[in-house]
């Protein structure tokens, strides 16, 4: 897979791509057209392609030798080389009922590793971005600013995200979940992980958990938080990688106490 064009312009281009998408997705609010579902309770609207077609093709035309891997369309990742992950319309559900938390995602993976990404939402009026070892910024109307992290030391006072779909499940975490839930101060369930990851990162929300393998809508997270100054690993507290079942982000702060309550019996 081709690696040129890996500096000046690259994380600018990941940017445009997603604002693209993001106004694609304004111009059809209140309009998603068809709406069907994929798997029970799992949407997808005639915007999502839309998208899914405006990226890849932007994509391509720019880097045709790079490899995409897109929520719709499938695809796949290099180990070596650079790859890209596209999540076109995040947070579908809330977007087919004119819920305005949905959003773009778009990461760039060079040699294994998420180097760029961002996380447009239209309807706030934010883009999310980050580079690795470059920092996390929001911009939005003229303004740029740095994100960081928030500074909740206790689950006792964290506002926690997950995801969460009722009845939950049974599964290896489950009990575990109710059990952060219990302990932290508030729960919040958006419909979307690529928000839920930027509003982590912006020091919104405190915790981040993720019980599924969607590479494209949990990339931005592990990246826009580690580069806000928190962290990011799997649901064991090992590290994040693209064969990882689930995500649990942080502010930091909170990492360690989250795994103990998670895994306690």
């Amino acid at each position: 897979m081709s690696t040129s064009g890996s500096g000046p312009g690259l994380h600018e281009f990941v940017c445009e791509i997603a604002r693209q998408a993001g106004e694609l997705q304004l111009s059809r609010y209140e309009r998603p057209g068809e709406v069907r579902e994929k798997a029970p309770k799992d949407l997808v609207t005639e915007v999502d392609l839309m998208c899914e077609k405006l990226l890849v093709s932007r994509i391509e035309e720019r880097y045709p030798e790079d490899a995409i891997l897109s929520e719709e369309r499938g695809g796949g990742i290099p180990d070596r080389g650079r790859g890209w992950l596209l999540d076109p319309l995040d947070g579908t559900a809330n977007f087919s009922r004119a819920n305005p938390l949905f959003c773009c995602c778009v990461s760039v993976v060079e040699d294994g590793r998420v180097t760029h990404t961002a996380v447009a939402a239209p309807l706030l009026g934010r883009l999310y971005h980050a580079s690795l070892g470059g920092g996390a910024f929001c911009d939005f109307g003229d303004r740029r600013v740095c994100l960081s992290v928030g500074g909740a030391s206790s689950l006792e006072y964290a506002f926690v995200g997950v995801d969460l779909s009722l009845p939950v499940k049974r599964g290896p975490y489950r009990d575990g979940l109710q059990r952060v839930f219990d302990a932290c101060w508030q729960i919040r369930a958006l419909g979307s992980a690529g928000i839920r990851g930027a509003w982590l990162a912006a020091g919104h929300l405190d915790v981040s958990i993720g019980t599924r393998n969607t590479l494209w809508d949990y990339a931005p997270t592990a990246l826009l938080v580690s580069e806000a100054g928190g962290k990011a690993t799997d649901l064991d507290g090992k590290s994040w990688t693209f064969d990882s079942e689930g995500l649990l982000a942080t502010n930091g702060l909170l990492h360690e106490e989250t795994l103990q309550i998670l895994h306690s019996s």
